[in-house]
């Protein structure tokens, strides 16, 4: 037989903070604790600020805002409980009456044999095999023993008289029990008996209760017994706290639910008992024996089963938790499986802070509880110096185990073991360490994704939002406004002459500007804005208001406050700024071409030096060029429409193609597109990076087809300056690239522009080093246009210096260039470098750039820029012959 065991108080809130929230919850704000993000607890689809609080004794369901509980559910969990025993016992006192008048009481009841058999019920209490099932546990005793013998001996209601006087002795003395439990298990057992005695005297009939239909009769009562003991304790659990428990009864597996082996060989000793008894009384002192044995067996049995299924819970344990990958769930599922697991009323995790301890714990179903004080009586200290700690005993035994969490430690704690075990042992302490070291790694990875997150959403420097949290917002906001009769506000500032700073006190200097001008901005409008650093010295923000003059309020005080010194390591600086403004829905919806057109507003204001501009459509040079250019751009990327030209590099003495650079061309329906105009465009918009890639690819296929055919050339591809901002993306496309093609690193050539150099020279430095590091060759390209110094060009890795093609442009007439490409010339030797002129068009720009000692030589005087298609077949035209006797294979360049 079962009967319930389950003792917790009802929890109808989950409290946070001190205040009750209702029903199922997710996350809303966070709360920062050591290591670990948390999240505070809502309801769905609302804000957390929008769950009013519950007036004074108002039940969880009748809160302002939730649907209102109806019937069974408005009562506590005892009092569901207690309605379900009063059924019970309405039920079996019907049946009762049934078979009262069916089968009338007999005179001639032995009364030492009732006594006797209500003597067995009661006994049968004391040996019982506990199976944990979640919260609760299904204990089954030796019961079915005297149930046959009540069966096959007794009038059907007598058995259920003798039934609950047996059970309310054997509940009361042997196992302690009172209440409301008590009330419950007695109504369970003379439910079963009830149910029990009316089949078998159905199913036997006038049939010898002991012949083989009497068998029969009795299996299939004590079985049937058994099922609605299975039923009733998932109901009572299912009503007290764990609405799942229906859920899990329809999917467990029947044999196990049943238990039938041990109801099986009880109801077999049953029978064999009363056809001994009936032969020779004396016997049922071996049969005693018999039972005892059985009873160790399946005790043992259930032990075993309870460690299988203690490691299968384990591993489910370490799945569930390793799953989880927000901190705030991870944390309830450790200490919702831990409670189970250890069989505990309450589990804890207790994170150490600066000057209190975070105390996160869960006490029922759904009652997770976050708190700050620290009891008088922290008896898990120990715990928090690495050393687990057992308090056993008594009914506030508990356990504390040590979790490793990163520089921090944190503990993991349970209390108040459930009824089905003594008290906490050694066992319990051990798997509570072992949960605490799946717990710890797991919180660990948790806060390491997101920390990730964090990052990839936040500039580093800062510690504020980014471009793409600042576009994710924005869209967020739009959406939030769509149909409010707020405008939307994206306000954007540049640093006036920030570059002045870096170059005078030094980039940590500059760096310590930024943070401080990020910390001012939010300290001061953080509550009325989204503030982000976009980049470089550039800030964002947004801002919702009821006119465009609320934003141009918000803009102007920005610009006030900009204006006021900053200081950083003793030094007062001045950091002015301009700043553009751009409303939505009046300068349209979308995030994009919105902060796109407040960062024309913003160079508009620095040029004019006007303090703060508002976006107008005449700011925009060429306006709806620009956005269809965008729009045809973006798709053309995307399906690879730029094609790669390769114009070839000649060798300035021998004349022979050592190589070809590969250029980007773009044609539209209109026509082609000048490289200066959709160029700069993929820049600003991000679009450089997979158009790099796809050139970088082009080139390499390009390549490996001709030293296939026996040409040993290489190639030359443009890195765009942004693309050495993340330099490990870089790298690993220029690795995979020349993985994919076959194609040795010494025989591409990545060209990146002086000034690209010089924009961000540390990080530059360290990007052309590593890529350096692939066996990649590197060249200067346009040298001679930018600022950079000679001295920032000795600890450049390059092996390759390109002389820009103004400096060739009408050379043979102009001696300045003549003395600016020759000392160059002598420079990049100096230096060990191949010099490269490109732009030569005309045979005596290429004399003159040969007699000056250059390597080799690019331009149309050579070739123009040529499809895959016409460089193969102009390679294999073009004669192997000195430089001296070439002739003009191209034309020259339209001015």
């Amino acid at each position: 037989m079962e009967r319930l065991v389950v003792d917790r108080p009802p929890v109808d809130r989950p409290v946070v903070d001190g205040r009750d929230v209702v029903g199922p919850f997710l996350v809303e704000r966070r709360l920062v604790v050591g290591l670990l993000e948390l999240d505070r607890i809502s309801r769905p689809g609302r804000d957390a600020h929008s769950v009013p609080a519950a007036a004074d004794g108002e039940e969880a369901g009748e809160r302002r805002g939730d649907p209102p509980m109806t019937g069974v559910w408005r009562l506590s969990a005892a009092g569901r409980t207690g309605l379900l025993t009063a059924g019970l016992t309405l039920f079996t006192t019907l049946v009762v009456v049934i078979l009262l008048r069916q089968h009338p009481w007999a005179s001639g009841q032995s009364w030492p044999q009732l006594a006797a058999i209500a003597m067995l019920f009661a006994v049968t209490e004391r040996f019982t095999v506990t199976f944990p099932v979640r919260r609760g546990s299904h204990t089954i005793s030796l019961s079915e023993i005297p149930l046959v013998l009540g069966l096959v001996t007794m009038a059907p209601a007598v058995l259920v008289l003798v039934r609950v006087i047996g059970g309310i002795a054997g509940l009361t003395v042997l196992s302690g029990q009172r209440g409301t439990k008590l009330a419950f298990n007695t109504a369970l057992y003379g439910t079963q008996a009830a149910a029990a005695g009316l089949l078998f005297h159905v199913l036997a009939g006038s049939a010898d209760p002991l012949g083989p239909r009497g068998w029969l009769s009795c299996f299939v009562a004590t079985l049937a017994a058994d099922l609605i003991s299975v039923v009733l304790i998932s109901a009572v659990i299912a009503l007290h706290d764990d609405t799942e428990e229906w859920r899990r009864l329809l999917s467990a597996d029947l044999r196990n639910v049943l238990q039938l082996p041990l109801v099986v060989v009880t109801t077999t000793l049953g029978l064999i008992t009363a056809i001994v008894i009936r032969d020779q009384l004396a016997a049922a002192v071996l049969l005693g024996i018999l039972a005892f044995a059985v009873y160790l067996v399946f005790r043992r049995y259930s032990q075993q089963t309870q460690g299988h299924a203690q490691v299968e819970a384990l591993y489910r344990f370490t799945r569930a938790v390793g799953d989880a990958h927000d901190a705030t769930a991870v944390t309830h599922e450790v200490l919702s499986q831990v409670r189970d697991l250890v069989r505990a009323e309450t589990a804890e995790l207790i994170v150490p802070g600066d000057h209190s301890r975070t105390r996160m714990s869960l006490t029922g179903e759904r009652t997770y509880e976050t708190r700050t004080d620290v009891p008088a009586d922290a008896w898990w200290e120990p715990a928090v110096r690495g050393e687990s700690i057992m308090l056993p005993g008594g009914p506030d035994d508990a356990m504390a185990a040590p979790v490793p969490l990163g520089a921090t430690g944190a503990v993991l704690a349970v209390t108040r073991s459930l009824p089905d075990i003594e008290t906490f042992g050694g066992d319990h302490l051990r798997l509570l360490e072992a949960l605490a070291g799946h717990a710890g790694v797991a919180l660990t990875n948790a806060q390491l994704v997101q920390q990730l997150s964090h990052s990839a959403l936040h500039d580093a420097l800062t510690g504020l939002p980014n471009r793409r949290k600042l576009l994710a917002d924005l869209g967020e906001a739009l959406r939030d406004h769509r149909d409010a009769a707020l405008q939307v506000g994206v306000v954007l500032l540049d640093l006036d002459r920030f570059k002045e700073i870096n170059d005078a006190l030094g980039h940590t200097i500059g760096d310590d500007v930024l943070r401080e001008v990020g910390h001012r901005i939010q300290a001061r409008l953080g509550d009325r804005a989204r503030v982000a650093r976009l980049g470089g010295d550039e800030f964002g923000l947004i801002t919702a208001a009821t006119s465009e003059a609320g934003v141009l309020a918000l803009a102007a005080e920005l610009h006030e406050m900009l204006e006021e010194p900053t200081a950083v390591s003793g030094l007062a600086l001045h950091t002015q700024a301009g700043i553009g403004v751009c409303l939505a829905p009046r300068h349209g919806t979308d995030p994009d071409r919105l902060l796109q057109r407040a960062d024309v507003a913003m160079y508009v204001a620095k040029q004019a030096r006007a303090g703060v501009h508002v976006y107008a459509p005449e700011d925009d040079q060429d306006t709806p060029r620009r956005l269809a250019l965008l729009t045809d751009l973006r798709l053309a990327v995307e399906q690879n429409l730029v094609q790669a030209a390769y114009q070839p590099k000649i060798d300035a003495t021998t004349g022979q193609v050592i190589g070809a650079e590969a250029l980007a061309r773009w044609s539209r329906s209109d026509g082609p597109v000048r490289p200066d105009e959709f160029i700069p465009l993929a820049e600003r918009t991000g679009l450089i990076a997979p158009l790099t890639e796809h050139m970088l690819d082009s080139a390499l296929t390009a390549c490996a087809s001709w030293r296939r055919a026996g040409h040993q050339l290489s190639v030359a591809v443009n890195l765009s300056p942004q693309m050495l901002s993340d330099h490990t993306v870089l790298l690993d496309v220029v690795e995979r690239a020349l993985s994919r093609h076959d194609v040795p690193a010494t025989a591409l050539t990545l060209e990146i522009t002086e000034s690209g150099l010089i924009a961000d020279p540390t990080a530059g430095v360290r990007v052309l080093h590593a890529l350096r590091g692939l066996g990649v060759r590197l060249s200067v390209d346009d040298f001679g246009t930018g600022q950079s110094s000679l001295s920032r060009l000795t600890e450049l890795p390059v092996q390759e210096l390109k002389i820009d093609k103004s400096f060739v442009d009408d050379l043979p007439h102009h001696r300045g260039k003549q003395a600016v490409i020759a000392a160059a010339q002598q420079l990049g030797h100096a230096l060990g470098l191949h010099v490269v002129v490109e732009g030569v068009e005309t045979r005596a720009e290429f004399d003159h750039v040969r007699d000056l000692g250059c390597d080799s030589v690019q331009g149309y005087y050579v070739a123009r820029p040529l499809s895959s298609e016409d460089f193969s077949a102009w390679l294999a035209s073009w004669p192997e012959t000195p430089a001296a006797g070439l002739i003009l294979t191209g034309s020259r360049r339209p001015r």
